[in-house]
């Protein structure tokens, strides 16, 4: 039969463990959502820099029509022009200009034929992109406020856990609680209070001496593993 401040020990170890779970999971919330706040931005930076090349065709189309503008005021101009001279190679000459500005609005207004149809092919792919975004961010969003709440319950739940630790700790021997919360502080990772099987420590799985196995199958008394010092039990 276990002893009675043995069942006490590996309940509080058990609430302990439990305890502990919390602190871990409140501690990677945090970065959860970090990491998706993260992803809000990235998403958003990926669809300004969308808007920011439709932008410039805007402009770079813009551009073409107010050169286009600029040439047709030339044109308009050495027409005026020819109406004043006298000189047929004067005449021919302002003649040539006017062809050569002619083809470069040709070639201008091909170009802005061009820039208009990728504009809206990028026009309806960036619309697309939009509620694309948008969905993923509501998505995102969301998530992150399940997160806060999961976090503030989680505190909630981790308050409770203590006061469970505390009771638990309060019902066994004081010299047992304080060798317990300093072999907890000692070993590298839980748990603290181990079986033995085999005479081995199920903690280290390291055979122990025969003083020491003699003494945990007693069970009179707490007894530690003489290799890593974890609280040792025979389970019969």
């Amino acid at each position: 039969m276990v002893a009675e401040w043995l069942q006490k020990l590996l309940i509080l170890q058990d609430r302990d463990s439990s305890c502990d779970g919390i602190k871990q999971q409140l501690a990677r919330i945090p970065d959860q959502i970090a990491a998706e706040e993260a992803n809000i931005r990235e998403i958003a930076e990926a669809l300004k820099e969308k808007e920011n090349a439709m932008k410039h065709l805007e402009v770079k189309r813009l551009d073409i029509e107010g050169e286009v503008e600029q040439t047709e005021a030339t044109i308009i101009k050495y027409k005026t022009q020819q109406m004043q001279v006298k000189k047929n190679e004067e005449y021919t000459a302002l003649e040539n200009e006017i062809k050569n500005l002619q083809a470069k609005i040709s070639e201008m207004e091909d170009e802005e034929l061009l820039l208009l149809e990728e504009i809206d092919q990028r026009s309806v792919i960036l619309n697309r992109d939009r509620d694309s975004i948008t969905s993923q961010k509501h998505t995102l969003e969301a998530h992150i406020e399940l997160l806060k709440k999961n976090y503030a319950a989680s505190q909630s739940e981790l308050e409770a856990a203590k006061g469970a630790v505390v009771e638990c700790g309060q019902e066994l021997d004081a010299g047992v609680l304080q060798q317990y919360q300093y072999v907890k502080s000692q070993v590298k990772r839980p748990p603290v209070v181990v079986p033995l099987v085999e005479n081995k420590c199920q903690g280290c799985h390291l055979k122990v001496s025969g003083e020491v196995e003699t003494d945990v199958r007693r069970g009179r008394e707490l007894t530690r593993c003489d290799s890593c010092g974890r609280i040792l039990y025979y389970d019969r």
